[in-house]
């Protein structure tokens, strides 16, 4: 059994030290490993990669203090031990913490990639009601002689004519006159569809 010295247990003969010395050096792990960690974070890469002499020599001394500061006023097993156990649970947790936040980084990553995908994969109005849309012409690589060969196939004269023409998915152009009614649906998978529907319907009124 464990003896109580000054309303202290003692952890046994062979720990040599009592619970408060234990909290002690708990403690001084938890602080130290912050510091070290902080010291690493901010010069340790670089120590590491091509150290001169001086700044070994400070590392080691670093590493030392740190060590024999972890032990407490009288090193023993047990203070060694807690220790020991105390940096591999914060090293543990530490770990923990940088998993999860890569891994939210990698999943903001994958949703701004995701959202970039699925705005490329739409098809894009290249004029509306009459006008081209000079920026997605230009996004697109569409010359005006390119759009105007589309819309001679097409039997269109002028832009007036035109109350839409959108570029495909597949790279196909589509067509749609002026004077015929386009159902909503028939903006379905094109880009920005409530602005285009609104820009048909102000341009039918005009």
């Amino acid at each position: 059994m464990g003896l109580v010295h000054d309303g202290a247990v003692d952890l046994g003969y062979s720990f040599g030290f009592d619970l408060t010395t234990a909290l002690t050096v708990v403690v001084s792990t938890t602080v130290l490993y912050f510091v070290f960690v902080g010291v690493l974070a901010l010069s340790g890469q670089r120590l590491l990669a091509v150290p001169t002499s001086l700044e070994l020599a400070l590392f080691t001394v670093l590493g030392a203090v740190v060590g024999r500061s972890l032990l407490g006023p009288e090193p023993s097993l047990g203070a060694g031990l807690v220790a020991i156990a105390t940096l591999f649970s914060l090293e543990a947790v530490s770990g923990r913490l940088r998993t999860l936040r890569s891994r939210h980084a990698e999943e903001r990553r994958s949703h701004a990639e995701g959202r970039a995908d699925k705005d490329r994969a739409k098809a894009v109005a290249l004029v509306v009601a009459g006008r081209p849309v000079n920026e997605e012409l230009r996004r697109r690589r569409v010359t005006e002689v390119a759009l105007w060969s589309v819309l001679r196939q097409a039997g269109i004269r002028s832009y007036a004519e035109v109350a839409l023409v959108v570029l495909e998915v597949n790279g196909r152009f589509s067509v749609l006159r002026t004077g015929e009614p386009i159902h909503p649906s028939a903006l379905a998978g094109v880009r920005d569809a409530n602005g285009i529907r609104a820009r048909l319907e102000g341009h039918s009124t005009t």
